[in-house]
């Protein structure tokens, strides 16, 4: 009889604990009867951190890195109303920390949403066009090189949060999820599913799937639930590869015992609509819709731009992403308070 190898040991990252976690999970059953599949949601919107939102997944672990190596100072960047970069300012006056953070867009006239509260929060922020964000790195070292001569030390956090150690936010989702399977909901008449056939979440920077196929292969149970990620702010080629260098770096940096196939990443095209953060009649629509069926509120960055591509598609081919479905819910609510224009057009008009 053969012996039996031991698992190897995986050098994960340690994380602290910001986010309110385990999220619920719970069945939209309006939203389920109107398109003829089990379509669940995944509240990461609820993860109750400055009022919730998916970033302080990844950054319970940035940050904790951050601290061992004695930081005292973030950086980070994004688009103006960033939600990751709100969070960053956050979570850094939380722990006494400078949040410094460059910006891609003009300087507004007012203050409103997510960039309100990075100066609620404290953060300095450079405000940046888009030739100058290309080469952000730049400003990023001369904004180092300051801290260092006022005697700190700097921690960067790239977009989205979305590099090795952040992926592992997504990772431990995905553990997460696979405890609530069959499980019983308070107030819900129905459990959760034993299995989801498909996972279905906005795609930005790439970390929320590349954390998820991970968690996926590195789980002992092989399941063959498809993780689809929406693409809300590159084409789809750009996303694709975000994601496949993101899992690429992640594998190498902790000498993760498994490979991927292209198959694994799953990008579902043709939902941008007008561009990253520009909101379409049929988008802002949806999210209404969602908001009166099941008291859910979506943002139009990126959940209701994703909620529209899962809907629209259903519409289509009920049968696309099987019977039973799970919609990441990223958060993002603050973006409805940037388009009160828009929203005087629907409701108003």
């Amino acid at each position: 009889m053969s012996k039996k190898l031991p698992k190897p040991e995986l050098s994960e990252p340690e994380r602290l604990n910001g986010a309110r976690i385990p999220t619920p999970v719970h069945k939209l059953p309006r939203l389920s009867g109107e398109y003829g599949v089990n379509l669940y949601v995944k509240r990461d919107d609820l993860t109750g951190f400055v009022l919730g939102g998916n970033k302080i997944r990844k950054l319970d672990y940035l940050l904790f890195d951050a601290t061992q190596h004695g930081a005292t100072a973030l950086i980070s960047c994004g688009r103006v109303q960033s939600n990751h970069c709100r969070a960053v300012a956050a979570l850094a006056a939380s722990y006494g920390l400078e949040s410094i953070l460059i910006l891609r867009g003009e300087k507004p006239d007012s203050l409103r949403s997510n960039l309100l509260l990075d100066y609620l929060f404290g953060a300095q922020v450079f405000y940046v066009t888009e030739a100058e964000y290309k080469e952000r790195e730049n400003l990023r070292r001369i904004i180092e090189h300051q801290i260092v001569d006022r005697g700190g030390k700097a921690y960067y956090i790239p977009e989205g949060g979305s590099n090795p150690i952040g992926t592992f936010g997504y990772v431990n989702m995905w553990r997460e999820l696979t405890m609530q399977l069959g499980s019983e909901v308070p107030n819900y008449d129905e459990p959760v599913p034993s299995k989801f056939d498909s996972i279905v979440f906005a795609n930005g920077s790439g970390g929320t799937q590349a954390g998820l196929i991970l968690g996926k292969l590195l789980d002992e149970e092989k399941v063959d639930t498809r993780i689809v990620g929406v693409n809300v702010c590159y084409d789809a080629s750009e996303t694709f590869h975000l994601v496949k260098d993101l899992l690429w770096k992640t594998v190498a940096h902790f000498s993760l015992p498994l490979s991927f196939m292209a198959e694994d990443i799953e990008i579902l095209d043709g939902f941008i609509g007008e561009g990253y953060a520009l909101s379409r009649r049929e988008e802002l629509n949806c999210i209404a819709h969602v908001a009166r069926q099941e008291g859910v509120l979506l943002d139009p960055v990126y959940s209701g731009k994703a909620m529209h591509g899962l809907l629209e598609t259903l519409k289509k081919s009920p049968e696309h992403f099987g019977k039973n479905i799970l919609f990441v819910h990223t958060g993002g609510g603050f973006g409805n308070f940037n388009i009160e224009d828009a929203w005087s057009e629907v409701f108003l008009k």
